[in-house]
């Protein structure tokens, strides 16, 4: 980069000295003008092309808002749907309002990332090619100019003229139709008139010389009675004709307003009615858009026409994995955990270890009876540690085990960001491998579901396969808490000419979280009837879930030394405990809050009967404070908990959103997982955390009462005492 500068300056300063020598002194001005008007046509070229190309963006992101959403992935689509319920409710919303909200947002959401995607993708080829065009021909690019402003400034008029072309070509019509139809009207009523004045005025005088030749010849002795009668008969006639003829006029003329106003009244109904049949359509066409809208929205992720499952979820296993030395050496060194000091544990408790994983060697035998890798690249972009690290790591990994494909797992970026630390997990150089390229994964769909959902299939050739040199970022994320699934090694010889796949973001949510029907759920976040079954109680429904998730958590899942020494020093005499995990924090928009008190009884019971040691698991500072300042002095002084932890809230705030390391919380929400499982019994709400302790210690399950199951919402410390406390005891003696 310095070197380019460097030679860029040095150009710059000869072509300088050349403009001001003597003899190109005279052309300087006229080079320097030249050389403005064509940067500043230039600028004025490429400034109107790329207000037309983000218009045309702009209209393309109003039409598809809200279909990516870094935060609004298809999980929060599904989640949202609770946190918008718990909130509503917690302000006093009827369930009518509720659902009348959902129905309003669920409107204006659909679609995916890909619209965006392909906004930008348009944008940068417009760009592209507008930038040949004006490398090829800049002579083109300056009649371009002249008519720019002018094709810029019509554009709006233009648009405005062609949505007004119908209205305005109808009204004219309406016009030119009224005024034609009142003169033809005006016209034939002046002839109607003119010819009834002249026929009553021929009447008129033909009446009257009749009536002077009778009496001139038959009365000529009362010439002047007859002419007196003649003359007052004339006067009575000429009145009355007058009498007559105003009358007519008037009539005519109150004709001529009716027809008039039943003219314009007759003109405003069809008007009315052109209006309204006009407003039907629209209505029609709004309703069917919308229709066809929410007819797409119902089809979200369903499709009938995608492979139908034939294969076994959980086939059995043909063998285990080839585990990575690191597993040895870890069982082995378990005995030195009791060996660890207070001091020794206060350090490590305090100080998070942040240095990289250590490197491990290829074995080149990894791949060997794998069809190829599978890559678990990323989570959910909300997904916290026990959601990240167990329930969708859980669900690839069985992925991997149906099709055959050996599961490496290493977080590159900060898509997941609630597990994404950007300087811990970046503290390490980069490095590149081999392997092949083309395979994606098709669609599938489950033969019970009568809704077509669909989730992640069989993995197939997308394009040729072909070599390809893979960049390594980062730490990898999963090795710092966790020992390798397996021996893989990028770079490992025996994977070469294996290819490798990686999940697209619909095929984790909702595919593999909400879809898929061999994933395990923490509560259930799902869409699908024959996965949810609600029939069900929550243990019936948890029970084949947990079965599977505790079997693959033991093939693949084990913690590393480091976080076993926490665990161990966090919880150092599991024996006969209690242990409780109380999710407060931001847990009310999607779940139920279970208040302390709760908890209380049941830990006064179990200290009551001999219990020992309670470990606490929160994310809350004020659930400690609870138990500390209000809770029976003898059973708040069983309570153990970690002392140095950060990532406590104060309020509704998830503990990835205090502004906390990513990686510390990481470390310190898996220390309570794994200290938690090492408990006797268990009290628990709905959680990916509490999920995690009984997936890691499936005996645990038995010994356990999750408090929002309404099968426990009056059970008593009675029945704890006789049947859960028992079944400890019973443990103990064996």
């Amino acid at each position: 980069m310095v070197s380019a500068i460097g030679r860029r300056r040095s150009i710059q300063t000869e072509q300088r000295q050349k403009l001001h020598s003597p003899s190109n002194r005279g052309s300087s001005f006229a080079f320097k003008f030249v050389l403005f008007l064509f940067i500043s046509i230039l600028a004025r070229i490429v400034f109107f092309r790329r207000v037309g190309i983000f218009s045309q963006i702009d209209d393309e992101l109003q039409e598809h808002q809200y279909r990516h959403n870094f935060a609004q992935s298809p999980k929060t689509r599904l989640s949202s749907i609770g946190r918008m319920r718990a909130t509503a409710t917690k302000k006093g919303h009827s369930q009518q309002q509720i659902d009348d909200q959902r129905e309003r947002r669920e409107t204006f959401r659909a679609g995916s990332r890909s619209a965006i995607n392909d906004g930008r993708e348009k944008a940068e080829t417009l760009l592209e090619s507008d930038a040949e065009e004006v490398e090829e021909s800049p002579e083109a690019g300056n009649s371009e100019d002249e008519e720019g402003s002018d094709v810029m400034e019509n554009i709006n008029g233009e648009r405005e003229k062609k949505l007004a072309e119908p209205w305005n070509s109808e009204d004219e019509e309406r016009s030119t139709d009224t005024e034609s139809t009142k003169e033809e009207e005006d016209e034939k009523l002046a002839e109607d008139r003119n010819s009834e004045d002249e026929e009553r005025s021929a009447d008129a005088e033909s009446t009257e010389e009749e009536g002077e030749e009778k009496s001139a010849e038959d009365r000529n002795s009362e010439d002047e009675e007859r002419s007196a009668d003649a003359e007052s008969t004339e006067e009575k006639g000429k009145g009355k004709s007058a009498e007559d003829r105003n009358s007519d006029d008037m009539e005519r003329s109150a004709d001529a307003e009716s027809t008039e106003e039943e003219e314009d009244d007759k003109l405003a109904e069809d008007r009315n009615s052109e209006d309204m049949e006009r407003s039907d359509e629209t209505e029609n066409e709004d309703e069917k858009e919308q229709s066809a809208e929410e007819e797409e929205e119902d089809m979200y992720f369903r499709d009938p026409n995608v492979t139908v499952v034939n294969w076994n979820y959980f086939p059995p296993s043909k063998r285990e994995p080839r585990r990575d030395a690191s597993w040895t050496q870890t069982s082995k060194s378990t005995s030195k955990l009791f060996t660890l000091n207070e001091k020794e544990c206060d350090r490590l408790m305090i100080n998070v270890d942040t240095s990289p994983p250590p490197m491990r060697k290829a074995s080149n035998e990894a791949c060997e009876g794998y069809n190829g890798v599978l890559h678990i690249h990323h989570f959910d972009s909300g997904a916290a540690s026990g959601t990240a690290f167990f329930s969708f790591t859980i669900g690839m990994l069985a992925w991997a085990d149906q099709h055959n494909y050996l599961p490496w797992i290493h977080i590159e970026d900060g898509y997941t960001r609630p597990i994404w630390d950007p300087i811990v997990h970046t503290n390490t150089t980069n490095a590149t491998f081999e392997m092949k390229t083309g395979m994606g994964i098709e669609w599938a769909r489950d033969p019970n579901d009568s809704e077509w959902h669909i989730f992640p299939g069989k993995p197939f050739r997308e394009r040729p396969l072909k070599s390809k040199k893979i960049i390594l970022h980062g730490t990898g994320v999963w090795e710092h808490y966790f020992l390798p699934p397996n021996d893989f090694v990028p770079g490992d010889l025996s994977c070469r000419n294996k290819p490798i796949i990686k999940m697209t973001d619909d095929q984790i949510v909702p595919g593999i979280h909400a879809n898929a029907p061999w994933a395990p759920r923490a509560w259930r976040s799902t869409e699908a009837p024959y996965i949810l079954r609600s029939e069900l109680s929550w243990d019936e429904w948890f029970k084949t879930q947990r079965e599977h998730a505790a079997e693959i958590t033991k093939r693949y899942i084990r913690f590393n030394p480091v976080m076993e020494r926490r665990a161990h020093c966090a919880f150092p005499n599991p024996e006969f405990s209690l242990g409780m995990h109380i999710r407060h924090g931001d847990k009310y928009l999607e779940r139920q809050i279970i208040e302390t008190d709760r908890f209380l009884v049941f830990a006064e019971a179990f200290v009551n009967n001999g219990g020992h040691s309670i470990y606490l698991a929160t994310d809350s500072a004020k659930v400690v404070e609870t138990i500390l300042e209000n809770w029976p002095k003898h059973v708040a002084d069983h309570v153990i908990y970690q002392k140095s932890v950060l990532g406590l809230t104060l309020d509704d705030k998830p503990a990835f959103d205090l502004g906390v390391s990513p990686h510390r919380t990481n470390v310190e929400a898996l220390t309570d997982v794994l200290a938690l499982s090492k408990s006797t019994y268990f009290l628990h709400g709905l959680s990916a955390m509490s999920e995690a302790v009984l997936y890691l210690n499936p005996g645990l399950v038995a010994r356990s009462i999750n408090l929002e199951d309404e099968l426990y919402s009056e059970y008593r410390p009675e029945s704890f005492v006789k049947s859960f406390m028992q079944l400890g005891k019973t443990q103990r003696m064996n």
